[in-house]
This record gives structure tokens, C-alpha cells and sequence, in this order.
């Protein structure tokens, strides 16, 4: 990040704003350190998810870490972009990635309530400190997708200035 925000042009022109690409570095950061949180607080704590949440759980994550390799998709196409002038079909193109991490989103949220209110359901038969990692590590990983999806709407932007 450090690297990126030092070696960044600042007098020549770039076809997007360097605050743009600024933001976006900035943000790809939090993703990483939400990433990094979720892991120390499973492996700290040696969080146990109830058997029955479990494939609920997988499918969550899973989703979650969709729009983490969806937005490394969208950024991997940043240079067609730049190619093709922020114009024809591969901005199309990336829109549609756009969309498709709007619908990731959507999903690991139906997910989240999904398992929310099974664990409401379990509240009683838990330890009560676990159940509060649990519900902090399930809104945790709901986090990674928002920040993916946050990502994609700022390049979303950055794509409309261009």
C-alpha cells in the first residue's frame, strides 16, 4: 500500500484520478485487515462452529470469499481498461463483474440472517462467550463481502469519471 501510494505518479496524467486509485488501495487494505481479524479471532479463541450451523457456515464463507475473488477478477481487467480508453466493451464487461458482485453481496446477506437465526436458536444449549464470537465472526465475514462490494462501487465511479 505504502509502495503503491509512493510510487504513484503525481504530474503526469493518468486516465482516472490518483485519488481514485488512491481510494481503491485504501479499501483493497481494509479487506485485508478484515481478512487478517477473522482469522486471529477463530484461531485465538479455537472457535467451534455448532455441527448444525456448519454447512450454513461453509456456504457462507464460501460466498463471502466469492466477492473477494470477484473483485480480484475486476481488478485484474483494470489494465483492458486502460487499453481500451475506460471505453467499449470491456468496460462493459466490467460492469457486469460489478453486477455479479452486487448479487454476491445479496447473497452472503441472505446467509448472514440465515444463520443468525439458527444460532438464536442454539443461544441456550452455548457456552454464552462463544456464542458472541460466533455472532462477531459471522458479521466479520458478512464485512468481507460488503468491502468487495464497497470496492466495486468505487470503481464503479472511478469508471463513470472516465
Amino acid at each position: 500500500k505504502r509502495e503503491i501510494r509512493l510510487k504513484l505518479p503525481r504530474g503526469l496524467f493518468l486516465p482516472v484520478e490518483r485519488s481514485d486509485l488512491l481510494e481503491i488501495v485504501t479499501q483493497l487494505d481494509k479487506l485485508a485487515n478484515y481478512s487478517k481479524d477473522i482469522a486471529t479471532r477463530v484461531i485465538g479463541r479455537h472457535l467451534e462452529v455448532p455441527e448444525i450451523m456448519q454447512p450454513a457456515f461453509r456456504q457462507f464463507i464460501f460466498r463471502s470469499l466469492d466477492s473477494c475473488r470477484q473483485v480480484r477478477k475486476v481488478l485484474g481487467e483494470l489494465d483492458e481498461l486502460l487499453e481500451t480508453g475506460f471505453r467499449g466493451r470491456e468496460r462493459r464487461f466490467v460492469n457486469e463483474m460489478i453486477l455479479e458482485l452486487d448479487k454476491i453481496e445479496d447473497d452472503t446477506d441472505q446467509l448472514q440472517i440465515a444463520l443468525r437465526r439458527t444460532l438464536f436458536g442454539l443461544e441456550t444449549e452455548l457456552n454464552p462467550i462463544d456464542v458472541m464470537f460466533l455472532y462477531k465472526c459471522i458479521e466479520r465475514i458478512s464485512i468481507l463481502a460488503d468491502q468487495a462490494q464497497r470496492i466495486g462501487s468505487r470503481i464503479e465511479l472511478m469508471l463513470a469519471k472516465a
